[in-house]
Parts: structure tokens; C-alpha cells; sequence
């Protein structure tokens, strides 16, 4: 949630230490591969902050993200309900890299087999509104809409497209106070593309155990479950699209996740 929105930094009684890897499409030779490691805490009962790394690989792209966020909590008058505001500044190195052979014949503008690299600046910004138990959330991404590349007579811009996000969980109390029910949604919005809207669903037992099912509208239904010992979280989602020509020959999308919850000041004071 911090990689996409920045005023989630702070917000939970943890510092969140986290890494995930996520490999699409199997059965794709040089299908996208994600890498991304973060890290948000507060810093005291109003500020907080936050970062993360990726590396993004998908032939014949290679993008790495550093991003630093800063987000403000303003406690509200009902009890541990506050509002947010966060801020990201980022920097960007892309790389494309055609090998010559894979190139189609004859010349094309869009294409070359020379390696072209290029270091990007952009920025995020977003509003977090939580509680105990739900959130609420808005956020967007690439505002400066920074290009990577000279566009190919306006009909290939390589640009950063701006993206808006929203989010938002509450949690059911069931069974004794031991298992919870969380229903969420989340939607992005490209640019220019269609909005992408997911349906989710998870049952908790005591926290830190969890299984899910997401349906997201382009026709992809996603399987996740997560376990905890300690500090230590671990979870894995599956994913697989049942529409388009590409669900024949792909064996989906898998994903997995490693968190460590580093005690804060926060947790302390009861923030």
C-alpha cells in the first residue's frame, strides 16, 4: 500500500519492512519480472517516512525506481481515527535494449538495436484516512509526467502516464473476536486506458493469518493466503486471467512476499 500511495508511511504501530518479487505470465520467454524492497515508520506521532527500490524487468525494458516519501498524520476527534497527507519523489533509470535479430525488418522510427538510457525525475502525492479498522484512500502517481525518450511524431510518447489510485478495507468483528471478515476494493486509473477495478474479499484469524479472493474487471481472478510467527509475515497470491487470446498460453502470475514488523516509538505511545 506505501508503493502506492505515500501517506500510508507512519501509519501502521510498526515499522513495516518489506520485500516482494512477482513474476508474470509464466511460459512467456522475457515476461515481466518485479522486484521491489520497502521500508515506513514514524518518526513521532505526526510525521512519518517511508521508501522503497524496484527493479522492473520486461524484454527488452529495464526500469529501476528509488522513491523517499514524507506523510503528515493529523489525529481526528474520534478515538485512533487520523488523516494523512503524503508526498514521493522519485527517481527513475530506464533502459531499452532491442537486440538487432528480434528487430522487425526495414526501418521504423519506434525501433533501434542501440541501448538507450535515460534518468527521470517524477513525483506522487496521496491522502490516507484510517482507523482500527478500515481505511480510506486516494493517491497519484508520475504527476510530473516525465518522458524517457523524444516521441516518434507524437504517436509514441514513452512517457511516465500520470495513474490515480483508490482504495479502501473495513474489517467485520466475527467468531468470538478471533476471525475477521475484510471486504476491500481498489481501482486504478491510466491515462488514456480503461479503469481497472478489484474486488477483494479476506478472512482473518488472529491477525496475522489470512486467505483471500480477488475478481478484478478484466476478467482475472487472483488466490492469495498469508501466515505470520512473530514479526516475521509471509504471503503468496496467484493469478490467472480467464479472457483475451493470452489465458491459452500462460500458467498465470505468482507473487510472494516477506514482511518484518520492527518495533516503533509509535507502538509505545499507543499511536
Amino acid at each position: 500500500d506505501m508503493f502506492i500511495n505515500p501517506a500510508v508511511s507512519g501509519t501502521k504501530a510498526y515499522n513495516a519492512f518489506f520485500m516482494q518479487t512477482r513474476q508474470q505470465w509464466l511460459g512467456f520467454q522475457g515476461a515481466p519480472l518485479s522486484t521491489n524492497i520497502s521500508y515506513h515508520g514514524a518518526l513521532n506521532n505526526r510525521s512519518a517516512m517511508g521508501g522503497y527500490v524496484m527493479f522492473d524487468k520486461a524484454s527488452p525494458s529495464m526500469q529501476g525506481n528509488l522513491q523517499i516519501n514524507y506523510a503528515y498524520h493529523i489525529p481526528l476527534d474520534y478515538e485512533r481515527v487520523n488523516l494523512s497527507f503524503g508526498l514521493g519523489g522519485k527517481v527513475m533509470y530506464h533502459n531499452l535494449d532491442f537486440n538487432e535479430e528480434v528487430l522487425p525488418p526495414g526501418f521504423d522510427n519506434a525501433f533501434s538495436s542501440t541501448s538507450h538510457d535515460q534518468i527521470l525525475f517524477d513525483a506522487s502525492s496521496g491522502v490516507y484516512f484510517y482507523g482500527q479498522d478500515f481505511y480510506f484512500s486516494y493517491s497519484v502517481s508520475n504527476l510530473l509526467q516525465s518522458s524517457f525518450n523524444s516521441p516518434v511524431k507524437e504517436s509514441f510518447p514513452n512517457n511516465e502516464i500520470r495513474n490515480y489510485y483508490g482504495m479502501g478495507a473495513y474489517k467485520f468483528q466475527i467468531l468470538n473476536n478471533d476471525w475477521q471478515l475484510e471486504p476491500s476494493f481498489f481501482l486504478r486509473k491510466m491515462e488514456g486506458q480503461p479503469t481497472v477495478v478489484d474486488f477483494s474479499t479476506r478472512i482473518l484469524y488472529i491477525q496475522n493469518n489470512w486467505g483471500g479472493v480477488t475478481y478484478r474487471n478484466d476478467g482475472t481472478m487472483i488466490l492469495s493466503f498469508g501466515f505470520g510467527s512473530g514479526n516475521i509475515h509471509f504471503s503468496y497470491s496467484y493469478d490467472h486471467t480467464f479472457m483475451g487470446e493470452i489465458t491459452q498460453y500462460t500458467y498465470g502470475t505468482h507473487e510472494i512476499g516477506l514482511a518484518f514488523h520492527i518495533q516503533t516509538l509509535s507502538k509505545k505511545i499507543g499511536f
